[in-house]
């Protein structure tokens, strides 16, 4: 028997190493900058990697789907769905800020750093081949937390930023780096403790969600919908669980 699993998660690390080569070759070149909206960004770089990965998907699992950011909708068949970003923190390549990733499906590159985050359903989470998992931090208060800002016009901006009021009144500090890919991927491996972010995409967080959960971490909604349906995501380790939902959700 094919272990699909398995197999989509090498695929999935060779497209994403791909496509960090495709960008670490562009990265001193010139690019015009197009803003999509107020503090979204992105460039044709962005659309010429999608592009490629898109091909060599239909190649590989001519029966699987495709949703990529760029694109902004699905090529939904009976297989699985690919789930892309090809430059999750386009902002930050475009200004020459080394944080950014590539998050395919079961697997996040850091082009910047080399590393390689991947996992498959059941088989675990790995950062350059080596098991990874959740830190075992038991007190908020000894907890580092990451984030990701919402859209400067975003309708959760306010609630947000009573929840932001709250993390940092109580936690030991806050990270935020413009890449929510990078950010779930740092909690899998134990660099932070918790993450929350508004106004998501399902593209940002695919790759970060199952990597946390292989680790053996806790996923849930701010607003109780499924995670790929939500805008608002929370993750922790299972024993700051309780703690982290409590104090996000003000409960």
């Amino acid at each position: 028997m094919i272990d699909l699993a398995g197999h989509a998660r090498e695929f999935a690390k060779t497209l994403a190493l791909e496509a960090a080569h495709m960008i670490q070759h562009a990265a001193d070149q010139y690019h015009v900058i197009e803003f999509k909206s107020a503090g979204d960004w992105s460039s044709e770089l962005d659309r010429h990697i999608e592009e490629h990965l898109k091909a060599r998907i239909a190649e590989q699992y001519p029966d699987h789907g495709f949703l990529g950011e760029e694109s902004a909708n699905s090529q939904v068949t009976d297989g699985l769905l690919w789930v892309i970003d090809p430059i999750d923190g386009s902002m930050n390549f475009l200004r020459g800020y080394p944080q950014y990733s590539v998050p395919i499906a079961a697997c996040i590159v850091d082009p910047c750093r080399q590393e390689v985050f991947s996992a498959a359903v059941d088989q675990g989470a790995t950062l350059n081949e080596k098991p990874i998992k959740i830190a075992n931090t038991e007190r908020l208060q000894l907890a580092i937390a990451s984030t990701v800002f919402p859209k400067p016009s975003a309708a959760s901006m306010p609630d947000y930023l009573i929840q932001f009021e709250r993390v940092v009144s109580t936690l030991s500090g806050v990270r935020r780096s413009g890449s929510m890919a990078l950010e779930l991927a740092y909690l899998a491996s134990g660099r932070i403790d918790v993450f929350w972010s508004h106004d998501m995409g399902s593209w940002d967080a695919a790759a970060g969600v199952l990597l946390i959960r292989e680790a053996g971490g806790h996923v849930f909604t701010i607003d109780d919908l499924i995670w790929h349906e939500s805008r608002r995501i929370a993750a922790s380790s299972p024993q700051l669980a309780s703690q982290w939902s409590r104090l996000i959700l003000g409960n």
